[in-house]
């Protein structure tokens, strides 16, 4: 810790002591050494409490004083109050300790000891003494005195004789009768009587005119003890708290005002109030004509004394301007400089001006509430506060008035608006909360008839999903009892057991002389739907990134080994049928991962996919075992599926997402219990009408079936089920949006759906595809057709970019097994130097488009400025971005996709690759 030692030793010239106190004494000047009659060895490191007696004069402890006066003043609260410490031969030092607050961590206090040890009874007095007494205390502006058993003045410091105006000369030996108004002086007098008369100290709160000003003053009053333990005098510390004292007794009193404005003259009260605890010349209250009105309207108006009669005024170029609608303002002077143009200032006089805005309680402007004066206003920071308080009486009273306004108007065609509302309204009773009323809007939203809800609970009515409870609507009810207007979302299940949400506005209101609750609802469930859609949207989005991302390197890695499969099946050894079988269903699961793939991306991405003749009975399989963790073991899913059916056009991910929805929902509508039947046959001649659509469905088609074992479907839930965003199932268990996709996918192919109830129970989705003639597209190849590498060999050179080293590995083994010769660069800038700097010339460039820096597109065009004939094949993941215009502009001769066919790319290469000349 440091400790200003070289502040102390300055101080030794001075006529008090002066210490540094942590939990120790840190440090002491020479004087205070002197008061206690010792060295400063003997002082410094010890507790301050063994320098002094175990109780003091008036009996107090000393421990528990100490601690009280030490506290405050780490608090920040300077201290004045008297003290005894037992010198170095025991005997009891009499002094003033001034202990100055400091409230950083850890600093140590200061403390001033002045020593009054050599007082006495009247006699004391000398001038060497007030002198040096004198000369201590004059620094502070507290008053601080000192006067006799009988009354009179033996000390007086500099702030007693500015407040009393005469020179200490003269107030010494002088009584309060002598110095003060008569009861003043009664006053002090019976505080002194009091503190000689307990021995004790006592704080007391003194009003007094000073000059031309009432000032109050907090006196702290003890009595200094003699030789013989009497006390012989008392010492007095006075603080001046006027400004204090009347910022709390304006408060006070604006506090009491505004509670005790009530009846029809409330707003004539409130500015009565106002002009008076601010001192004020005007107080008024306004609020436009109308909403959106120029016109400013007084509603009460106090002058000089009086309340005069209300009148309107233009609002434009006055101060309530920047008020209404805005913030606190306030003029201190020269208003009528500062609003040239408003007369009404000119006329009055007024040299300054106070506002607060009104407003209700959704935050809409209602008025203002302002103070004006032909004197300057000071301290505005209590101006504002004392506005604030008188603004928030006025704004419920105008709120009010607008609020009873307008009901005595509905009254009058109360229930013409009623049911004209485009909102629901219902109105509940005060007491109970029961329905009493609601409008044919509400019978509309809820599909309920106007008998049926009256005799139903708003329990009935909510989705009873907390906090959407009768018991959470109860509550909502009695906030809205204390006047305040109570807006929440709310959501509520309708007659066909749907969900919707709601946007509530409660209110109290007198409607034919009683007191109601009016609860305003608005349909907010498409927006609240929509919000829920945009954040799986987002998810989406996520999850198309990250798929992306796994597919790029997960296609590397399926580039090299499907090649290396091709390669494999090329060597002598592969002749063999086991081998060669092998190698062929390794290939087709090469072949199926590659199609997942291009299925999680297309899916993650929200591609519309290509449509392509397939099989669909054998898609169908491969799909019920792709979304087999969709659901759980008490479901048990059975196919029966037909394989001598016409091909469809689809694509795979489409048929997953139908697959998956259905399934979905038929899980679902058996509780997780049961079995679910997907058959795949065949409709030559249908003749249907589609529940999605109804149009008509005739023709030839393959019929896709899923069945469950459920409670089925009501009759006028079915017309209902293919709508976005509808929903039967409980919150958070279904958007609504699963079967609006198979509608839309379906349809935009072409198809339709038929929706039955199955027997016994249970319910049947028939999905009809057009059927196409001939076979699938995707039927029957001979795989170990498809492995077979190409036989003939091609001549050429060959520059493959690629940063991956295993694909760029494997196709360099690719190409050379071809006869090819075959240069490698792991980036477009190490590309562009060898066709730079490399002496042969190439003849092709086979270039990945995925690569740090520089992308295989932009090293195409590179490329293709410096050399515009030479050839440059393409290879990537996902060709998402690749836009056509690009494409073209780069002069790419082919796009391939990984991972890479080797059939396709030889084809390539024997295409574009020059021809030997002869």
């Amino acid at each position: 810790m440091n400790t200003p030692s070289e502040n102390i030793t300055s101080a030794d010239s001075g006529t008090h002591g002066t210490l540094v106190l942590d939990d120790r004494i840190v440090d002491c000047n020479e004087r205070f050494c002197r008061i206690l009659e010792c060295d400063r060895d003997t002082v410094v490191g010890k507790a301050l409490l063994s320098l002094c007696p175990e109780v003091q004069s008036d009996g107090a402890l000393s421990i528990e004083r100490w601690q009280r006066r030490w506290q405050a003043a780490r608090g920040g609260q300077a201290q004045w109050f008297p003290w005894q410490f037992r010198n170095c031969h025991g005997r009891r030092v009499h002094a003033l300790v001034h202990l100055s607050g400091d409230t950083r961590d850890g600093a140590p206090l200061r403390a001033h000891v002045h020593d009054l040890s050599n007082l006495r009874h009247a006699g004391w007095i000398k001038p060497e003494t007030q002198e040096r007494l004198q000369r201590v205390l004059d620094h502070t502006k507290a008053v601080i005195f000192v006067k006799d058993r009988s009354g009179r003045y033996v000390f007086a410091n500099r702030e007693l004789e500015r407040v009393v105006r005469m020179p200490a000369g003269r107030i010494m030996g002088r009584t309060d009768a002598e110095l003060w108004p008569a009861d003043v002086a009664a006053h002090f007098q019976a505080n002194d009587a009091q503190v000689l008369r307990e021995r004790s100290a006592a704080e007391f709160e003194v009003t007094a005119d000073v000059g031309r000003q009432r000032k109050t003053f907090l006196s702290f009053k003890f009595p200094l003890f003699g030789a013989d333990g009497e006390p012989y005098a008392v010492c007095g510390v006075a603080t001046d708290i006027t400004d204090p004292k009347r910022t709390q007794d304006a408060l006070t009193n604006a506090a009491l005002a505004v509670s005790s404005a009530q009846g029809s003259t409330v707003y004539q009260e409130l500015v009565r109030y106002l002009a008076t605890i601010l001192e004020v010349d005007a107080a008024f209250i306004a609020a436009p004509h109308e909403p959106d009105s120029t016109q400013m309207c007084v509603h009460a108006f106090y002058l000089d004394g009086e309340t005069q009669q209300n009148f309107e005024y233009p609002k434009a170029g006055t101060p309530c301007s920047l008020v209404i609608g805005q913030a606190f303002r306030i003029y201190p002077s020269g208003v009528q400089q500062t609003f040239p143009e408003d007369d009404d200032l000119r006329k009055l006089g007024f040299e300054s001006y106070a506002g607060y805005p009104l407003s209700d309680g959704s935050g809409a402007p209602l008025g203002l509430i302002a103070a004006a004066s032909r004197r300057p206003m000071v301290n505005a920071e209590l101006i504002e506060s004392i506005l604030k308080i008188f603004a928030v009486r006025a704004s419920a009273e105008l709120e009010r008035q607008h609020a009873e306004e307008t009901l005595r108007r509905s009254e009058a065609s109360y229930r013409t608006i009623f049911e004209a509302s485009e909102d629901g309204v219902f109105v509940h009773d005060w007491d109970s909360g029961a329905l009493i009323d609601v409008n044919r809007r509400v019978c509309e939203m809820t599909g309920y008839g106007y008998d049926e809800i009256k005799a139903m609970t708003i329990a009935e009515l909510s989705s009873g999903v907390y906090p959407y409870t009768g018991e959470e609507a109860a509550k909502r009810i009695a906030e809205a009892k204390t006047g305040r207007t109570v807006r929440f979302e709310w959501q509520s299940r309708s007659k066909d057991r749907s969900l919707h949400w709601y946007e509530i506005v409660l209110r109290p209101a007198v409607i034919a002389g009683q007191q109601r609750i009016l609860a305003f609802a608005r349909e907010i469930t498409e927006r609240k739907l929509a919000e829920q859609a945009l954040r799986q949207a987002q998810k989406m989005e996520a999850l198309g990134h990250l798929t992306g991302g796994i597919a790029h390197d997960f296609n590397n890695l399926l580039t090299s080994i499907m090649g290396y499969i091709v390669l494999a099946s090329d060597q002598p050894a592969a002749q063999d049928a086991k081998l060669g079988k092998y190698l062929e269903q390794a290939q087709h699961s090469c072949t199926r991962a590659r199609d997942l793939i291009q299925q999680m991306l297309t899916f993650s991405r929200g591609q519309r996919g290509q449509p392509r003749p397939v099989a669909l009975a054998s898609l169908v399989e491969q799909s019920v075992r792709l979304f087999g963790a969709a659901v759980p073991a008490t479901v048990e899913v059975r196919t029966d599926l037909c394989c001598e059916v016409p091909p469809v056009m689809l694509d795979p991910v489409h048929l997953d997402q139908i697959l998956l929805n259905l399934c979905i929902n038929a899980r679902d509508a058996m509780n997780g219990r049961g079995t679910i039947r997907i058959s795949v046959v065949e409709c030559a001649s249908c003749e249907e009408t589609c529940t999605a659509c109804r149009q008509a469905a005739s023709g030839g088609y393959v019929e896709l079936r899923v069945e469950d074992e459920g409670p089925g479907i009501a009759p006028d839930v079915v017309d209902r089920i293919f709508e976005p965003f509808f929903t039967t199932k409980d919150v958070g268990k279904g958007s609504g949006m699963g079967l609006a996709s198979v509608h839309g996918i379906v349809h935009e192919l072409g198809g339709h759906i038929v929706v039955e109830n199955a027997a016994p129970h249970g319910t049947r989705f028939r999905v009809l595809f057009p059927a196409l003639g001939g076979e699938s597209g995707e039927a029957g190849a001979s795989s170990a057709a498809c492995i077979r590498a190409p036989l003939c060999c091609l001549s050429g050179r060959v520059l493959v970019v690629d940063d991956e080293q295993a694909v760029s590995g494997f196709m360099c083994d690719l190409l050379e097994s071809w006869g090819l010769r075959v240069t490698t660069a792991p980036t477009a800038n190490d590309a562009l130097d060898l066709f730079t700097h490399d002496a042969a010339p190439f003849d092709i460039v086979i270039t990945d488009h995925k690569m740090p820096g520089m992308t295989g597109l932009q090293l195409a065009c590179e490329l293709h400025a410096a050399n515009s004939q030479l050839p440059v094949i393409l290879y990537t993941g996902f060709n998402e971005g690749l836009a056509r215009g690009d494409i073209d502009k780069a002069q790419l001769r082919a796009v391939v996709t990984k991972p890479i066919d080797p059939h396709e790319l030889f084809g390539l290469l024997q295409t574009h690759l020059p021809r030997p000349t002869a």
